[in-house]
C-alpha cells in the first residue's frame, strides 16, 4: 500500500486504540441520546427547560453531537473498508478513494476534533439544563 507499513508496530497499540475508540464513541452516543430521553421523562426538568426557553437549543446541541459521532463512524468505517479491500489490489490501491482513505486514517487531529466538538456540544447542552433547573430554585 502507498507508504503504509505496520510490520514494526506493536499490535497491542492498535488493540488499545480500538478499545478506547469504541468505548468513547459508545459513551458519547449513549450520552447524546440518553440525556434528552431522561430530560423529557422527568416532568420537573422538562418544565424548567420549557420555562427557561432553551429546549430547542438543547435539542439541537445533543442532536448535532450525536450526528457528528455517527458521521465520523461512517467516514472511518468506509475509509477502513477501502483500505482493507485495496490490500493486494494494485488497481484499487491507486484510486483517489484509497489515497483519501489512507490520508484520513493518519489524521488523528480530525478524529480528535470530532470527539472534542461532540463533547463541547454535550457540555453546553448539559450546562443549559442545569442552569434551567437551578433557575427554578432561585
Amino acid at each position: 500500500m502507498n507508504g503504509r507499513s505496520n510490520k514494526n508496530i506493536d499490535p497491542g497499540f492498535y488493540e488499545s486504540y480500538a478499545h478506547f475508540s469504541r468505548t468513547l464513541r459508545a459513551w458519547l452516543v449513549a450520552y447524546g441520546v440518553g440525556v434528552p430521553v431522561l430530560l423529557v421523562s422527568q416532568e420537573f426538568i422538562a418544565m424548567a427547560i420549557i420555562k427557561a426557553g432553551t429546549g430547542g437549543l438543547i435539542t439541537w446541541l445533543f442532536l448535532i453531537g450525536v450526528a457528528i459521532q455517527v458521521l465520523a463512524a461512517l467516514l472511518y468505517k468506509y475509509s477502513m473498508a477501502y483500505l482493507y479491500n485495496s490490500e493486494g489490489d494494485t488497481v484499487l490501491n491507486n484510486t483517489w478513494r484509497v489515497q483519501a482513505s489512507e490520508w484520513l486514517s493518519k489524521t488523528i487531529w480530525l478524529e480528535a476534533l470530532f470527539d472534542v466538538t461532540a463533547i463541547a456540544l454535550f457540555v453546553w447542552g448539559t450546562f443549559l439544563v442545569v442552569a434551567a433547573v437551578l433557575g427554578q430554585h432561585t
